[in-house]
């Protein structure tokens, strides 16, 4: 037989009062992630005019904050939110180039595409499964999904 090693036992050290502190940290709100919005960037078009190339440090500051407000509510909450969050069956009311880029990235079995309304014009485009928000598309003109409303 072969010589092994004792291991050494684990040991867990002492918080400033004694305590035992676990030696792994757990961060905080991690508990009920499962059930909040989270974002997947997998899908990402880096190759369409609504890449995120041109997001300027401010735009992508104010775009960095309003996704993480977002991650404060379940799917639940977000569909429930009206305007801010929408879902659009396709290929109905999405411009061709959008589609044809799907084709591109091997995307146009998907039925459905999620947005967000940030503000004004600008749109965050992807698919929702379950709780995660897979990003695709940056609009910041509103030209993937154009509105038939004046104004908009």
């Amino acid at each position: 037989m072969g010589n092994k090693k004792k291991q050494k036992p684990h040991h867990t050290p002492p918080d400033r009062k004694g305590k035992v502190v676990p030696s792994s940290a757990v961060l905080p709100g991690v508990h009920n992630s499962g059930e909040r919005l989270c974002w997947r960037f997998k899908h990402v078009d880096h190759d369409s005019r609504w890449c995120f190339d041109d997001v300027m440090s401010e735009q992508w500051r104010e775009l960095m904050t309003k996704m993480a407000h977002c991650e404060s509510m379940t799917v639940h909450e977000l569909r429930n939110s009206n305007r801010f969050f929408k879902e659009y069956d396709l290929p109905s009311g999405l411009l061709q180039e959008a589609l044809d880029r799907l084709t591109t990235l091997r995307l146009d079995e998907m039925t459905k595409i999620q947005r967000f309304e940030f503000t004004g014009t600008q749109r965050l485009y992807g698919f929702l499964h379950d709780n995660v928000f897979h990003v695709i598309w940056w609009d910041p003109h509103h030209e993937i999904y154009p509105s038939k409303l004046k104004n908009t």
